[in-house]
């Protein structure tokens, strides 16, 4: 292909959840647009991984959100009937910009989707206090400090994987320009939260976190 090198061609997959750059998640794969999918991809190949706007996740039609994540395959197990088991994780953000084809398995026309404005450790911080604050609330904090990735957009990214919300509010979330507006609003997300609970006087549960140090 002949057009700037952040432009490519790649397979996408669609799931009812929103994945994080350098976050990861684990698959069955047992759908035949997928699983023609796979025998292209594996063992190491890539391709995008986007939450679903709108349509189902097994079988039939669905309109996906414009932005996901490309994937690396951490692990992989192919069993007896033919499905497969992967663990997968978050690399870089993308944006889809045109769909080349659905047969056997979609095909997205996709752009490099670069982090944008600047966050400095103070934002970081400022966010994890506002996490550690809402774990004490809702009882999720198992006694243990979270470990937060040092670099800023990492930090933005995996912050934002432990919010609580929605499809589409941790969508929002992943399609925020730049690390700094990222941090405010999961910061603004985590205080809000802890608010509500500490209002209600209720313990609603800890928030999911999937948080290694970088």
């Amino acid at each position: 292909m002949d057009a700037h090198h952040d432009e490519m061609e790649l397979p996408v997959f669609a799931l009812h959840t929103v994945l994080f750059p350098e976050g990861t998640v684990t698959l069955r794969v047992f759908e035949p647009r997928y699983l023609a999918l796979m025998d292209d991809v594996l063992p190491a190949g890539r391709f995008v991984v986007v939450a679903i706007r709108t349509g189902q996740e097994v079988g039939g039609d669905y309109e996906p959100d414009r932005v996901g994540v490309t994937v690396s395959i951490d692990a992989h197990v192919r069993d007896d009937d033919g499905t497969h088991r992967l663990r997968i994780a978050g690399r870089d953000r993308v944006s889809l910009i045109a769909r080349v084809r659905d047969d056997p398995y979609p095909v997205w026309h996709v752009e490099a989707f670069h982090d944008e404005g600047g966050a400095g450790t103070d934002d970081v911080e400022a966010t994890r206090e506002a996490l550690l604050a809402y774990l004490e609330a809702t009882g999720g904090s198992g006694g243990r400090p979270p470990a937060v990735p040092h670099d800023p957009v990492s930090a933005s990214y995996a912050l934002a994987a432990a919010v609580p919300g929605s499809i589409p509010e941790r969508q929002a979330l992943l399609e925020l320009p730049g690390a700094g507006e990222r941090l405010h609003a999961v910061r603004a997300v985590f205080r809000k939260e802890a608010a509500l609970v500490r209002a209600l006087g209720a313990a609603a549960g800890g928030a999911s976190l999937d948080v290694n140090p970088n």
